[in-house]
């Protein structure tokens, strides 16, 4: 169908920043991307996305956060698991340029390396199991001579098997209180493993696999102390908003997908298709709105609340829009299509990135009675 539609913005952004890689992903269609192999993860990383968010004087594209909202829903609409794998990239090479480190500038110097050279940052800092977390990190670091030895696993993570980078949040051990920190770790050091993991053919194409440390020495230059376990810095707080927002455009570029279908179909109603644009539409601008203050933020400006807030209203919409459009596409027209199907499974997988709603509550309520939000 003709792109003069409601995705026809999303897609201009997408090729005036990353030219060719919408019709790549076009071609190729769902069943050749979102499997194991996937090409798509190449592709991006040859269209230079990788810098995407990184400022033009370091080397990168300079995206700003709201069209970036845009750019990452064309993505979702075409390639489900490369927009998830990548949301994971964006949020760590926003840790990178954000967080203190104890030699001046080598934070730019890291992203300057990743947008110059396409490099991919897999991020070690969300675990997949109850108990620990962003803040509360299962992966362990033991002090060294020049650095850290650390151990530990995270699975799943995405871009296990194309990354360059992993960026962690470790605990480490020693007198007092366990402290937090980030280590910054090449994909090549020895004693990092990977191991298969991801057993569902949903987002397959995303490499979410067990990565395995035994031991890795990572130098001092590369590690950051944040705080004691559990702290949530400034820093932290303007990564996660990145996270929270593009991960929800993502799901909602796949639930756009499913509108797209309805569009197509000869006999499509209009009251369904004025239904799914009211809340497709109304989430999405939801995420801008917050992505435009991100992009103005000035110091002291706390936005974690307000992008907890549309994220979980973008995952009650992907899930109702999904509903709805295969409802509209009937049975005929839902037979004939696998990927539609698909598409309806993926979007529920928006809920299982944290933080979990169920554990924001508290948070989400704090935030309506004035105080800062946190996340574990």
């Amino acid at each position: 169908m003709s792109d003069a539609g409601f995705l026809a913005e999303d897609r201009r952004l997408l090729e005036d920043h990353l030219p060719g890689l919408d019709a790549r992903l076009a071609q190729a269609g769902l069943d050749a991307l979102e499997r194991p192999g996937s090409p798509a993860i190449d592709w991006f990383r040859q269209a230079g996305a990788p810098g995407l968010f990184i400022p033009r004087d370091h080397g990168g594209l300079g995206v700003g956060l709201r069209d970036g909202i845009r750019i990452q829903r064309a993505i979702g609409c075409r390639a489900p698991s490369l927009a998830v794998a990548t949301t994971m990239h964006h949020f760590s090479v926003a840790g990178l340029t954000v967080w203190d480190r104890q030699e001046a500038g080598m934070e730019w110097l890291l992203a300057e390396a990743v947008a110059r050279n396409s490099l991919l940052v897999a991020s070690g800092a969300a675990e997949g199991r109850p108990g620990s977390g962003i803040l509360r990190p299962d992966m362990s670091g033991r002090p060294t001579d020049g650095g850290i030895l650390v151990s530990g696993s995270k699975k799943p993570c995405s871009l296990s098997s194309s990354m360059d980078l992993l960026f962690a949040t470790v605990r480490i051990d020693g007198p007092g209180d366990p402290r937090l920190a980030i280590a910054v770790i090449p994909a090549d050091s020895p004693g990092l493993d990977r191991r298969s993991f991801w057993p569902s053919h949903l987002l397959a194409g995303a490499e979410s696999d067990e990565v395995i440390l035994r031991d890795v020495f990572v130098p001092r230059r590369l590690v950051s102390e944040v705080g004691p376990v559990g702290t949530t810095s400034e820093a932290l707080r303007q990564s996660l908003v990145r996270f929270e927002l593009l991960i929800a455009a993502s799901y909602a570029g796949m639930a756009a997908a499913l509108v797209e279908r309805v569009l197509a179909a000869p006999l499509a109603a209009q009251a369904p298709l004025a239904a799914m644009a009211v809340t497709l539409e109304g989430a999405c601008y939801a995420l801008e709105g917050v992505a435009a203050r991100a992009d103005e933020l000035t110091a002291g400006t706390d936005l974690l609340g307000p992008a907890l807030l549309a994220r979980y209203h973008t995952q009650d919409a992907v899930v109702q829009v999904a509903a709805a459009a295969v409802e509209a596409l009937g049975g005929g027209g839902f037979l004939a299509d696998p990927g539609a199907a698909y598409l309806q499974a993926a979007v529920r997988c928006l809920a299982f990135h944290p933080p979990a709603r169920a554990a924001a509550t508290g948070t989400l309520a704090d935030h309506l009675r004035g105080q800062s939000a946190t996340v574990e």
